[in-house]
């Protein structure tokens, strides 16, 4: 009988995040959560443009798991977190919201989610971001965009 999770699943090496500002606004960090790893996310994403960096999984639990917070303007955030868990299917959540980010909830919407989740367009901008569902050394892109 074949597994669900593939053999490639884990342990995770690290994620290579990419994070592509396709908007007319300069995003600047606001905060980030390490729930197993760590990583140093670019500070400021200027218009039509990118940023990448590695998501380094924690060691002894094989596993990287955390999001992000940009500005976007005024008190609009896009919200970025993925899920590099040993054993398990990798996944993304996005999301573009106006009031403050629950960490606890976006956890919630992250375990729930998918290696390439719906579209989100709000509040001016839509979202879209994509992971390799298996691999202990996944890519995530994910899109920010002006509508």
């Amino acid at each position: 009988m074949a597994s669900n999770v593939s053999s490639s699943s884990g342990p995770a090496y690290y994620t290579d995040v990419t994070l592509q500002n396709n908007s007319n606004v300069n995003l600047s960090f606001s905060s980030k959560k390490e729930w197993y790893g760590s990583e140093q996310p670019q500070k400021d994403i200027e218009a039509n443009s990118s940023a990448s960096f590695l998501s380094l999984a924690d060691t002894d639990a094989g596993s990287s798991k955390a999001g992000v917070v940009y500005a976007v303007t005024g008190d609009i955030k896009w919200v970025v977190a993925w899920s590099n868990m040993k054993g398990e299917s990798n996944k993304v959540y996005i999301d573009i919201t106006d009031t403050d980010v629950d960490w606890h909830t976006v956890e919630l919407f992250l375990d729930n989610s998918t290696f390439d989740p719906s579209a989100v367009s709000k509040l001016g901008y839509t979202a879209t971001a994509m992971i390799h569902p298996d691999s202990p050394t996944p890519l995530l892109i994910a899109k920010l965009e002006s509508i």
